[in-house]
């Protein structure tokens, strides 16, 4: 496996980068087949013996050893074999696997109808049965992004009222109404309308954690730049949960993160490849809890000329101090698309793609250990390399399209062990994607 690093790389706090910290443990390329957009929209879970991808196109599970695929299907055949027959435009997947309940939770919106679905699995074998349900949610585009905690699963999609900045909703429902043997029970559903948009449930698998202690949805400051996160806390009275007012965290400066239409948030690629489009990644992509605190990350610019970069903050999750507040970025790459998740050491590890006018689209992880300085993030590992240019039939006025979505998990048999699905290019045919799993420890 090559690594590379770039020439120069930047932190922003003042703090110096530490070096490489990471030690491989696995890797096998994803599904790599055309999908029915110009994104593959990849995410996935880890379980105890299998590895699953969960794209826009497909359902795979691999041999979590060899990286062998055991099953295929697409997603239409995947939902209609979970008792969802109609889904036959899927968009917006997301996909996670909870050693908490032992099950694999996925998530999938039906562009044309404008639904949105529910499955859990039967058990930690992804290719036993699953469950599916249609969830009492209307939008006409989702936006859907999911955790999980020892009480509660939680997912948070656009209601489009009038006013943008609170145009999120935020359903919540007792985690043991999904597990019974029969369908999920929908009947103790809460849904919290008018919240800030992108708030994001965090993923908590604290195995201990109190019938009482909130799980916490985070986001940064929605916009074209932003200056603060923003946190809610849902708590719960038996199977009844509530949700506290906004709080506001400041950070300590500004970041920039323009729409698609200020063409000022693109990635750099080889020729003939086109920009990358990277300004979806400025929404909230990743929200972890771990220790006590609350990690996230997202795509954002030091300055409207900067190249990409990812923003990433720890928040103490009791009272919402900011603990850390890091930046990554370089003069000579772009980073977009970041995921994160925390090990059961407390390392940081971060997955996404790097691109530049030298190098095609990468898959790349890096990561950074307690120990290290504050603010700071371990040099960045290439785990997959790509080897052509993206390109794409519906590349328009913004740029080319991107993925996404991706995932960074831990693995539930050694919780000491990251593993990342990103996006690289490895096709040299327009829209047709290519993704890879890579397993990694921290030093």
């Amino acid at each position: 496996m090559k690594t590379g690093i770039p020439v120069f790389f930047v932190f922003l706090i003042a703090a110096a980068a530490v070096a490489q910290n990471i030690a491989m443990v696995n890797s096998f390329p994803g599904d790599s087949a055309i999908g029915p957009k110009t994104n593959p929209d990849n995410v996935g879970g880890v379980g105890p013996e299998h590895v699953v991808d969960f794209t826009c196109a497909d359902f795979v599970v691999h041999d979590k050893k060899t990286g062998k695929a055991l099953l295929k299907k697409t997603q239409t055949e995947f939902w209609k074999d979970a008792g969802i027959p109609d889904v036959l435009k899927p968009n917006d997947p997301r996909f996670l696997y909870d050693p908490l309940s032992g099950r694999y939770f996925a998530t999938i919106a039906h562009d044309r109808v404008h639904k949105l679905y529910l499955a859990v699995s039967s058990s930690s074998d992804p290719t036993k049965p699953w469950k599916g349900i249609l969830l009492p949610c209307s939008s006409p585009d989702f936006g859907f992004r999911i955790g999980v905690d020892k009480n509660g699963f939680y997912g948070c999609y656009w209601n489009y009222n009038k006013d943008t900045r609170t145009m999120m909703d935020c359903i919540v429902i007792p985690k043991a109404d999904l597990l019974g043997p029969e369908d999920p029970d929908l009947s103790n559903l809460k849904i919290f309308s008018g919240i800030e948009i992108e708030s994001f449930p965090a993923t908590d698998l604290d195995p201990n954690k109190s019938a009482d202690a909130p799980e916490i949805l985070l986001n940064r400051e929605f916009g074209n730049s932003f200056g603060k996160l923003n946190l809610y806390k849902v708590t719960w009275s038996g199977k009844a949960p509530s949700i506290s007012k906004l709080q506001s965290i400041p950070l300590s400066r500004n970041y920039v993160s323009p729409n698609g239409s200020s063409l000022k948030n693109q990635a750099t690629q080889p020729a003939p490849g086109g920009k990358l489009r990277a300004d979806e990644g400025r929404r909230t992509c990743a929200v972890y809890a771990a220790g006590g605190s609350i990690f996230s990350c997202n795509e954002a610019k030091r300055d409207m000329d900067s190249r990409c970069g990812i923003f990433w903050c720890e928040v103490k999750a009791s009272d919402g101090t900011l603990l850390q507040e890091g930046f990554i970025d370089s003069p000579d790459c772009d980073y977009l698309a970041p995921s994160l998740a925390v090990d059961a050491n407390g390392n940081v590890g971060i997955g996404c793609t790097r691109s530049s006018a030298s190098e095609f689209p990468s898959a790349c992880i890096m990561a950074r250990a307690p120990k290290d300085p504050k603010n700071s993030m371990g040099m960045p590992v290439i785990a997959a390399k790509g080897t052509t240019a993206f390109t794409s039939k519906s590349t328009g006025k913004y740029g080319t399209p991107w993925g996404n979505y991706n995932s960074t998990c831990l693995d539930p048999v050694d919780p000491a062990i990251i593993w990342s699905y990103q996006e690289y290019a490895a096709s040299s045919t327009p829209d047709q994607f290519s993704t890879f799993w890579a397993a990694f420890k921290v030093k």
